[in-house]
Order: C-alpha cells, then structure tokens, then sequence
C-alpha cells in the first residue's frame, strides 16, 4: 500500500519542471505584451536594440550569473523585430565614450566624468545617448549634446534633470535602469 501511495505523489523534478514552465510562459506572455504595446504606441519608428552577448557578462557572483541566466533582451528584440521596425547597435564602449566630446574614459560607478570636457553623466544615460547617435549615424559633438540636452531635458530615460549651466545631470529619485532598449527613431 505504501508503494502505491509513493507512486502516486508527484516527483520533486517533476513539480519543479511545473512551475519553472509557468514561469518561463509568464515571463514569456509579458514579454509579448510588452512588444505589442511599444510597437503600437511607436507606430513607424525604428527600435534600437544593444547586440549584448551574455557569455562575457558572467562573472564570479553567483547572484549575478542567475540574473544574467534569466535575463530575455534577447526575446524581447526578437519580438520586436517580427513586430516593427529593430536594429542591433554595437554595445562597444557605449558607456566609455563620451557623448558630448568623444574621448574614450575609464568610467568607475554609476557616474562618469570625462576628463576631456568634464561632462558628469549617469553611465546609462551616457550609453542610450551614444547608442542613438550611433543609430541615427551621428557622431559625439557639443553641439549636438546641447541641443540634445535641451529635447530631453527634465524628462530623460533615467529620470534625471539637466543643469543647463554644468551640463551636470543630478540625480532624482526616479532613477529607471533602460538596460538594452535603447532608442528610437522616427523612419520617413
């Protein structure tokens, strides 16, 4: 009797492979809703996506790996390709090079500060403003910054505000992390 009883109670694997599938579907069923809002609300442009490849971003920490594991940009791009308009950017020192000047810096933090033209800037803003030049073709130029800066000023992809004197961006409390989306673009 005990054996039947035993037989009858699910196995742990099997169990586990239940919920992980449940998860994976709700990450999954997100992840579509997600592509079909962005490609509807943004009808006619062109999404820009980082060309990241996980097997350079595992490192010692555990905790970092599983959340490098579990992380699906690359579904979400692929959605958004079959969706609307995407592209790949190169990811190569988007967050090194300065938006405003150009020169390559060896950014430690969140923070960066050139030491070509002394732009202060949030890392991720930094790499979303050099991903869209790259997108559009465009090159680093004060010019282009400053006028930049002024589209985007008070409402920015990290939530910060520009200084038009510094060109400093302080710190809200609204930061939000874009990760690889990017930018976009308006095609003609």
């Amino acid at each position: 009797m005990e054996e039947e009883e035993a037989s009858k109670k699910p196995s742990l694997r099997r169990v586990l492979a239940k919920y992980s599938r449940r998860e994976r579907n709700k990450a999954r069923d997100f992840i579509h809703k997600l592509t079909t809002f962005l490609s509807r609300e943004y009808e006619g442009y062109i999404h820009g996506f980082e060309d990241l490849e996980k097997k350079r971003m595992f490192n010692s920490s555990k905790r970092h790996n599983r959340e490098v594991a579990k992380s699906d940009w690359k579904t979400i791009q692929s959605f958004m390709a079959y969706k609307s308009k995407a592209m790949s950017l190169n990811p190569k020192n988007t967050s090194k090079r300065c938006s405003r000047c150009g020169m390559i810096n060896a950014p430690k933090g969140a923070r960066c500060e050139c030491r070509g033209c002394g732009l202060r800037i949030d890392r991720q803003l930094n790499a979303a403003i050099n991903l869209y030049l790259q997108m559009e073709g465009l090159s680093p130029s004060k010019g282009l910054f400053n006028e930049l800066m002024k589209a985007w000023s008070g409402f920015t992809l990290t939530g910060e505000e520009a200084n038009e004197v510094s060109y400093e961006l302080a710190r809200s409390p609204r930061l939000v992390n874009p990760k690889s989306y990017a930018s976009l673009s308006k095609t003609t």
